[in-house]
Parts: C-alpha cells; sequence; structure tokens
C-alpha cells in the first residue's frame, strides 16, 4: 500500500485537473446544434423554434417542403452536394457559413481591420435585411455575387447568387450564428431574416459530421504550406542520404571492427557443439585437422585417401593401423568416445612432430 499510494494519489489528481478544465459533457463539437457550449449553435435552433418555425437537424438533402437550409461546416460528400445545389435549383434558400464549400463564391480578402474585427454595417438594399443593421461576425469576404451586403475593403461578408430558380446566400463565416455571439449586435435579426422571416416555415440544419465522422482526411486537413514544407523536408532528407551514401575521391581509412583471439574462438565453438551436443561434427573437425596436417608435413596432395597413406605414414614411423582408425574409425556416440579420439589424433600428431624432428 505504502508503493502504490502515490500512484494513486497522482491518478486521483489527474482525475481532478480533467473534471475541472475539461469541456462539459453537453458542450458537444463546435458549430453541432445540441451543444451549448460557446462555440455550439443550441441557441439558434432555441430561437427559430421559439418563433414558431419548424427546425430539423439532420445530415439528408432537404425535401420539397423545405424553405430554407443552413450549412454550417460544408463537408458533404459529392452526391449529397448534387442533391443540396439540385434543391437550391429547384427554389430552395441556402445559408451557406463555410468560405471553403464548393458552393461559395470566390474569397476576396479578411473582414479583420489590423488587429480589430469591428462590427459590420450593411450598405445594401435587401428587402429581407430591412431590419438589421449590424452584425459582429468574423471570417472573410468575398467577390462577385447579384447582391453585396455588408462590405469590407474590396469584399463582402454576405454575398447573394442564383442558382435555378433559389439562391445561396454564403456569408463569411459561421461564428455570428454560434451561441457566444448570437446576442450581439444584430446577429440574431440575421439569423431569423434568412432562415424564417414568417416564423412558420419549415428550416433544415445539416449538421456538421460528429468527431471521425467528416470525409475529409489527414492531408486533406494540412493547410498547402504545410505539405510544401513537408515535401522540402523529404527532398532535403533524401540529399542528405544520396550525399552520405556515396563517397567520391580516394578509400578512406576506417576503423575496422574488434577481432576475437583465435584461443577465444576456438573455446567459444567448442562450447556451442558441447552443448548441441554435435559429437560427429567434432569427430569430423578432428579428422580433418589430422588429415591436413599429415598431409602437410608428408607432402601429399589433398584429398588424399587413407589407404594411399600407409607408406607416407609408415616411413614416418608412425603405425598405419592406428592412423587409418583414426582417419576412418566409427563415429563417437558418447562423450568418452570423442575424448578418446582426440587423444589418439594428439598421440598421432606428437608421433608425426618427433618422427620429423629425429629424421632433421
Amino acid at each position: 500500500m505504502r508503493r502504490a499510494l502515490p500512484l494513486l494519489l497522482l491518478l486521483i489528481a489527474l482525475g481532478g485537473v480533467a473534471v475541472v478544465m475539461g469541456p462539459g459533457g453537453r458542450e458537444g463539437a463546435p458549430l453541432d446544434p445540441a451543444s451549448t457550449g460557446p462555440l455550439g449553435t443550441k441557441a439558434l435552433v432555441d430561437t427559430l423554434r421559439e418563433l414558431g418555425a419548424d427546425v430539423r437537424v439532420t445530415d439528408a438533402v432537404p425535401g420539397a417542403d423545405v424553405a430554407a437550409a443552413l450549412l454550417l461546416r460544408d463537408d458533404l460528400d459529392d452526391a449529397q452536394r448534387r442533391g443540396v445545389r439540385g434543391w437550391v435549383a429547384r427554389g430552395g434558400r441556402l445559408v451557406l457559413t463555410d468560405p471553403t464549400s464548393e458552393l461559395a463564391p470566390k474569397i476576396a480578402g479578411l473582414t479583420e481591420v489590423g488587429l480589430l474585427n469591428p462590427p459590420l454595417s450593411k450598405r445594401c438594399d435587401l428587402a429581407a435585411l430591412r431590419h438589421v443593421e449590424r452584425v459582429a461576425a468574423g471570417g472573410v469576404t468575398y467577390s462577385g455575387g447579384e447582391v453585396r451586403c455588408f462590405p469590407r475593403h474590396r469584399g463582402a461578408w454576405l454575398v447573394v447568387s442564383g442558382i435555378g430558380d433559389g439562391a445561396v446566400v454564403a456569408l463569411g463565416g459561421p461564428t455570428v450564428f454560434t451561441n457566444e455571439r448570437l446576442g450581439a449586435a444584430d446577429n440574431a435579426l440575421l439569423a431569423t431574416a434568412l432562415l424564417a422571416p414568417g416564423g412558420t416555415e419549415r428550416v433544415t440544419i445539416l449538421r456538421p459530421p460528429r468527431p471521425g465522422e467528416g470525409s475529409a482526411s489527414l492531408a486533406d486537413l494540412l493547410p498547402a504550406r504545410v505539405r510544401v514544407a513537408l515535401v522540402q523536408v523529404g527532398v532535403a532528407f533524401l540529399l542528405a542520404v544520396a550525399w552520405r551514401a556515396r563517397r567520391l575521391g580516394k578509400p578512406v581509412a576506417e576503423r575496422t571492427p574488434v577481432r576475437i583471439p583465435g584461443s577465444e574462438l576456438v573455446i567459444a565453438v567448442g562450447n556451442l557443439l558441447q552443448r548441441t551436443r554435435g559429437r560427429r561434427r567434432s569427430a569430423a573437425l578432428l579428422r580433418a585437422d589430422l588429415r591436413r596436417t599429415l598431409a602437410e608435413r608428408l607432402g601429399l596432395p589433398l584429398p588424399t585417401p587413407s589407404d594411399a597413406l600407409g607408406g607416407a605414414v609408415a616411413a614416418a614411423r608412425l603405425d598405419p593401423q592406428e592412423v587409418r582408425s583414426a582417419l576412418d574409425g566409427p563415429d563417437p556416440m558418447t562423450d568418452e568416445e570423442l575424448v578418446r579420439l582426440g587423444r589418439k589424433i594428439e598421440r598421432i600428431r606428437q608421433g608425426l612432430l618427433e618422427g620429423h624432428a629425429r629424421v632433421g
């Protein structure tokens, strides 16, 4: 318990920090129509319903009975996007707050003035916005469009573009509809004027995908500058590998690996053969070494059959029968037989050396 107590206290402290600093259970993801957090849009849904509008939150394409639809973040697939475009062409009104959508006009700039983001004034004669004067919104401005409201610099924050019998109302960003900014300036009036001007319309809010449901991959989420930087890092890495892999000029002397002394290598091989009980392999090595020694000392070529060693062995004052049994005898079956074979081969080698010494 004494050892586990510090770890237990640490886990309790981390859990307390997570509870205090973590988001509330109902906050949800940003722009989620069911989220009560600052970046959620539940206040927008509740406001429209209080006015009498029939608000439905779904990811399906709006039907013919839907007067207006709100697309907060365009993460639709190609089939859904074609369905939404067809619904607009049949007379629907789409309010779009995602500047990166394929349905949005071309971006002209930002709404910020230096480090400030003051409210935007309407400065247009759009009848649907007759009660709206200013909005507290950030994001981008668009170029083009048939109707342009809330201008800033060379673009407009609200642009209306016609598609068939309907229209796409593109806003420069979704923050105007979030819980924390819906009550600022005339943001709530703008929402009701665009989505439910009569108060009883059927409105569809296309629900943003929950975490893990979107079709965008990790590569799609990376800005173009980050991708270019990653490509440059990869090219630099390949160049460094090519530079280090090929050496130009004279060979460079390098330090050789540490050599293992011969005695240690012999001991290591012997221990390995002993552990694997390789008696036949050990006997073959001993006999091959004896055959090589006999050929070198007696001036015979390799390999020389044992029968051809008789005269040369006798001339060296060795017992031909003992040499033949050492070279061609049965394989040892026990460690004792292997030891006896090794002693016999050592006697023959010593006799061969002594015979050459006497001859010399």
